[in-house]
Parts: C-alpha cells; sequence; structure tokens
C-alpha cells in the first residue's frame, strides 16, 4: 500500500478527489478531517469551479499527508 502511495505522491497526481474518495484512503469522518483542517494538520479542500459550491482534494496532497503519518507512526525509528 505505501509503495502505491510514493508511486502516485511522487507522480504528483493532479486528480481532485470528492469526500468519499478522500474517506476511502483515510477513513475518517468528514468533521473530524474538517476538524483536522482547521487545526492544520490535514490538507484543504479546493473549489472545484471558481464561485461553485462543490469542493475536493487534490490527491497527492492527500498521498504526501498519508506518507507523513507513516513516517511519524512506522518510519525510521519507531520499530
Amino acid at each position: 500500500l505505501n509503495m502505491g502511495i510514493n508511486m502516485i505522491s511522487e507522480s504528483k497526481s493532479r486528480r481532485i478527489l470528492r469526500i468519499k474518495q478522500v474517506q476511502a484512503l483515510v477513513p475518517l469522518s468528514t468533521s473530524h478531517i474538517y476538524a483536522l483542517i482547521d487545526q492544520g494538520k490535514f490538507p484543504g479542500p479546493v473549489k472545484i469551479i471558481e464561485g461553485g459550491k462543490g469542493c475536493g482534494w487534490w490527491e497527492h496532497e492527500i498521498c504526501e499527508w498519508l506518507d507523513k503519518r507513516y513516517q511519524e507512526t512506522r518510519g525510521a525509528g519507531h520499530e
């Protein structure tokens, strides 16, 4: 799983994910994701269309966040 995430983040995917797609990668509730965003601990959403209501997350930013969490919890020194 982590290898695939690294490949995606290295290629800087320009795909926008909707909240359900983000939750498929990061199993957190919508309210918890927004609380983390407010605390500066999770990537913020972007408007899909300027002036529109729809928003999503850049896939590469979510993958980078997952990579960072992996390093913090399982990376070097976390045997």
